[in-house]
């Protein structure tokens, strides 16, 4: 029984390198990808029911806060260049060029 008590501290302990990993990460591709990985850690804790004590808890819910916070930017800064491309995409579509002399013939002829 020793063994299995082992066996899921060492998941809460990759749960917690994970999202520390996660948090340090400096990409947005590498954050979202190892939270993915976490994500399937979370599923066998839940799944195990493992008791994990509060202080360990009060660690994991502060984590949790900053990987909340750090996903709540990255969706404003998504939303802030949707935005960006919206507002390009109106301005290209309302765009009509004005040129201060006429359109030149694609073929000259030459006289003589």
């Amino acid at each position: 029984m020793n063994t299995g008590k082992e066996e899921f501290k060492s998941l809460i302990v990759e749960f917690k390198e994970l999202t520390i990993a996660a948090l340090e990460a400096s990409n947005i591709d590498d954050f979202i990808k190892t939270l993915i990985k976490r994500d399937d850690l979370i599923k066998k804790i839940v799944k195990e029911n493992i008791e994990i004590d509060t202080e360990e808890i009060d660690y994991l819910r502060a984590l949790e806060e900053k990987v909340i916070e750090r996903l709540e930017a990255e969706r404003k800064d998504i939303i802030k260049h949707i935005g960006e491309i919206g507002e390009k995409k109106r301005a290209i579509r309302k765009y009509n060029p004005k040129f201060p002399f006429p359109p030149m013939p694609t073929f000259f002829e030459k006289k003589g």
